[in-house]
Order: structure tokens, then sequence, then C-alpha cells
């Protein structure tokens, strides 16, 4: 590896090679920390040169100037880009295949037209110019790239580390939502206005769950509740499903037991996104729901026990719905994380009900997955956690899946009836992208 050039752009600076030569030694004496950290070899920096000239700025503090808007060097395979105090490496090929302009893309669908596998892999750029918050970088075919310079930053794996979420998530136990409870929205407002739908979806993306009052009692309301979001998604249980005590399926839903809190889903390879349901009839006493916020119980393991998170982020786990003619299975870490540099959390993956044979880690990991698992469970099940209230009819329910889990209390009498519907996640992200929520 070697450097090519070095440029620093307080509006448009820029030199080429051959202008360089002429005064390097102090330059790269300067620098000598900043080569080092790069891991250059000093045989190969020596036979090389960087920009010298730059418009009002003495050689010997150009890495210690305050840019306004970006400085880079250039190197043998990369292009190192400095903008608002991160570094971004990045790779030719990478660059030249995120080109969005010219026939690289096609502007009637927003495809992209690049071959990626047809990009030369030793491809350096001829010309790199900065200039009002962007790349502008020359390919040897005369090919033409520019980059803005805040989507490279929002768009890359050093700039994902340092560009916060437009919303983050509001991590909560029983006394944060006193405190801050979600609002909710009526159904007339919700149906008729994208605005009030656009409210709702912010406050899933915020707190995991939102809530629609003063709906109609009918399976209707609560189906035209979900189309709002995205079509439904048609599991075994079909379009929509109910959940009495008939016993039904074999599931313990379908009994008056308690149900500890759980993820839906777990044994599909994708469990659905988006729980919606709505309370038809009340058992005689008991049955209060209960919610608990998965990624605030996964975060405090991964501050006290990172060791313990690090298990059940890594560890594939199965489970299973078995009934005489269905077996259905779906795999993944109890916590399963985004891809990327944060490491941020993605989906909880917890049922003790429905968990399979644990046969995807030897003898020796199986008590350091145990061990994670109580200490999540702790958590979990702490009392402070839990969110208990009385889903009544007329309110309808929306639960991020993926994030909280859901339970209940015991009831007597066999006239408690709940039915709903599954949205995929993708649908439910994507409509949420669309209203500009997220």
């Amino acid at each position: 590896m070697y450097l090519r050039r070095f440029a620093i752009s307080p509006g448009r600076i820029s030199q080429s090679l051959s202008a360089a030569r002429k005064s390097t030694a102090g330059l790269l004496a300067s620098q000598s920390a900043l080569l080092q950290d790069r891991k250059l070899p000093r045989k190969l920096i020596q036979s090389r040169s960087f920009c010298s000239k730059f418009s009002s700025v003495r050689e010997t503090r150009a890495m210690e100037v305050s840019i306004p808007k970006a400085e880079f060097m250039e190197f043998e395979d990369h292009l190192m880009l400095k903008y608002k105090g991160v570094k971004l490496m990045l790779n030719y090929v990478w660059l030249r295949d995120h080109c969005r302009t010219g026939d690289s893309i096609n502007h009637l669908t927003g495809e992209r037209m690049v071959d990626s596998v047809t990009i030369d892999p030793n491809i350096q750029p001829v010309n790199v110019t900065v200039e009002e918050g962007t790349l502008e970088i020359t390919w040897p075919d005369g090919h033409q790239s520019e980059y803005g310079l805040d989507w490279l930053l929002s768009n890359t794996y050093e700039g994902k580390k340092h560009v916060r979420a437009t919303l983050e998530p509001f991590l909560w136990d029983a006394a944060a939502l006193s405190a801050s409870p979600p609002p909710s929205v009526l159904y007339r407002d919700y149906m008729a206005d994208d605005g009030h739908l656009a409210k709702v979806l912010h406050t899933l993306m915020k707190y995991g769950f939102a809530f629609v009052d003063e709906a109609p009692v009918t399976m209707e309301a609560t189906l035209a509740v979900s189309e709002r979001i995205s079509h439904v998604r048609e599991t075994f249980f079909g379009k929509h499903w109910f959940v009495t005590s008939d016993f039904e399926r074999h599931d313990t839903g379908y009994t008056t037991a308690a149900l500890p809190v759980h993820m839906d889903n777990t044994h599909f390879n994708e469990p659905s996104g988006l729980i919606v349901s709505q309370m038809f009839e009340e058992g005689d006493c008991g049955g209060t729901s209960l919610l608990v916020d998965g990624f605030h119980a996964a975060e405090r393991l991964r501050q006290d026990h990172p060791e313990g998170f690090d298990v059940l982020s890594s560890v594939p786990v199965p489970h299973q719905f078995l009934e005489p003619f269905l077996h259905t299975t779906g795999v993944g870490p109890v916590v399963e994380l985004e891809p990327g540099s944060r490491r941020e959390l993605k989906m909880i993956r917890y049922s003790m009900y429905d968990r399979a044979v644990l046969d995807t880690i030897p003898m020796e990991e199986v008590g350091r997955w145990y061990a994670a698992l109580r200490n999540f469970t702790k958590y979990i099940r702490d009392p402070s956690n839990e969110y208990w209230f009385q889903l009544k009819p007329g309110q309808i329910l929306l639960v991020y899946n993926w994030r909280v889990l859901h339970g209940r209390s015991a009831y007597e009498g066999g006239q408690r009836k709940l039915g709903g519907y599954f949205l995929p996640r993708d649908d439910f992200f994507s409509r949420a992208r669309i209203l500009k929520v997220i």
C-alpha cells in the first residue's frame, strides 16, 4: 500500500502528483506519526508524493488545520476521506460500484446498472476533488462519479459508527413508561389521516408497541388497522387467528393458563414483525396482558454480562411448532444483531415453550449458554420491567414482535377471546420509511 495523493478542501483544492513532487520532504516528516498509524511502508512512501500546495495553508500544519469541508488522501487501493471528524476508508472498487450518476443507475426504476464483477480490481481514479459537499471522481474510462459527503457518512462502515439513527428506540421499564407513556390514536383519525398513521408507526418504532382506541369491536376493524400498514401475513393459523381456551391448536395460548412473556413465531426462520390484536370478549377474571421490552433487557445484559451477551448473540437456537400434521422449525440466536460495526439489536427470539432440542453447540459450550440465558431471563422477569394492563374491547394493540415480548396472567371462564393478524416486518418498515418515520 502506498500513498498517491493528499488534498485538503476548504472549497475546491486538489493538486496533481506532478505538481506535488517538488516539495514533499517537510510534509512527510510532519506526517510521520499519521503514516505510521496507516502502516504505510516507508520505502513506498518515499517513492511517492502527495499534494503540498494548499491555498493559504502551511504544509507543516496541514493535518492540524480545522477544515470546513473535507480532506482526503489517495492510497493505492482506497481513498481516506476525513469529514466532520470521521475518517472514512473508501475502497476504489466500492466507490465505482456505488456510483449513482450517468449510466450507473436506471433513472426510471432506480435500480443499479453497474456489473460489480466487471470492475477492474486494481482500478484507481484519474482525478479526485471535493466541492460543495460532494466528492467528485473521474475514472480511467472517463466516467464521472459524484457522492454526497453526508451520504458517504451515512452509508459506509466507518461512518455508521458515528451516525445515529433518525429515530432511536426508547428503552423502557415500568417506571419509564409511567413517566413517559406512549401516545394513543383514535381509530377514526388513524383510518382517515396518514399523519395519525405516521404517529402510530413512530410510537411503534420508539416504544415497540402502540394503541388505536375507540375501534369497532370487529375483526373487520382490526383488519383495517392492519392493512393501513401493509398486507397481512397468512400462516398455518390462517389469515387471522383467535386465541380462546378451546385448545383448538397445540399451544398453551389456547388454554386458561398464564403465559410467560415470549416472542411469537420463533418457529419460523423469519418471525412476523408486527402483531395487531383486539380483545373481543374478556374472561370472567384475570387474563391481564403483559409486555416487556426485550431490547431493554438485552442492553442490560450487554452492560452487566458482556460475555453472556456475546454467547446469546452468536449461538443459533432451534425452535419448533409441532402438531400431528404440522412441524415447522426456525433457527436463530436468542439475541440477533443488525449487521455492521455498531452491533445494534435486531430481534429477541425468546420463547421457553417453543424452543426445540439444543443441538447447535458442543458440550463444552452448553454451560456458558445456559448461564447467559439465566442472566437474560433475570432481566426479562424482573417485575420492575413488566408493564401490566387490561386490554379492553375497542382497543387495538400493535406490538413490534421482534422487540417487545408479550404474555398474560391466568384467567377463569371460557369466554376470553382475543383475535388478530400478523404483519411482515419488511412491509411494516417500508411503510415507516415511505411516511418519513425512519
